[in-house]
């Protein structure tokens, strides 16, 4: 009998349990506007503004997510020169990158392949990685997702919109010490960019 008032009331105790849970994360996380961004627009920060970057646009902001996502995407001029960054890993927060069209190199750790439309890449946080355009005057296109975001990361986004990829000078002429000291700490160079031409004579079938 008490074996049964037991399991009675441990039943009736789940839906009060899951009400709690679902409670909490309702009262934590603040409701959000719904938004529509045009193609020619960016938001870095919240922030409406005409895309005029050179090699990127915010499309979804961690101003408008609580620092939970950022999804940032390619302009016209992103892909005309071949290259990408160092190997490099996030210690705070996973990247997703989806290949809307075209072709483009990635790197997990030592395996280099290639990702083609439609293809997406998932990289846990604390995962070596990174990704080159193959091709000068490539056509395709790029989306990259960060879940969650901190604000020194969607700055670095911001300013790499303008100006493109930074040597070490270049990053304490565009970053107060404090933002470029949370950068640091986040994110970690840990290696070269992808050797491309290598890559694309390797991966040749």
């Amino acid at each position: 009998m008490k074996r049964r008032n037991f399991l009675t009331a441990s039943l009736l105790a789940l839906p009060i349990l899951s009400f709690a849970k679902w409670a909490d994360f309702t009262f934590r996380y603040k409701k959000g506007k719904s938004l529509f961004v045009r193609a020619d627009e960016s938001r870095y920060f919240g922030k409406d503004t005409t895309s005029e970057a050179n090699f990127g646009r915010c499309i979804i902001s961690s101003k408008d997510t609580e620092n939970q996502l950022y999804i940032g995407a390619d302009v016209a001029k992103s892909n005309l020169e071949k290259g990408g960054p160092g190997l490099h890993i996030h210690h705070q927060d996973d990247e997703i990158f989806y290949v809307i069209s075209g072709e483009f190199l990635f790197q997990i750790n030592e395996e280099i392949f290639m990702g083609k439309k439609g293809d997406t890449v998932f990289v846990p946080r604390g995962t070596a990685h990174t990704y080159a355009n193959p091709y000068d005057n490539n056509p395709g296109e790029l989306l990259i997702i960060h879940q969650p975001i901190s604000p020194s990361l969607e700055k670095f986004y911001q300013v790499f919109s303008k100006i493109g990829y930074m040597n070490d000078d270049m990053l304490r002429e565009n970053f107060e010490p404090e933002v470029l000291a949370a950068l640091m700490k986040n994110n970690a160079f840990v290696g070269p960019p992808i050797d491309i031409d290598a890559a694309l004579k390797k991966l040749k079938p």
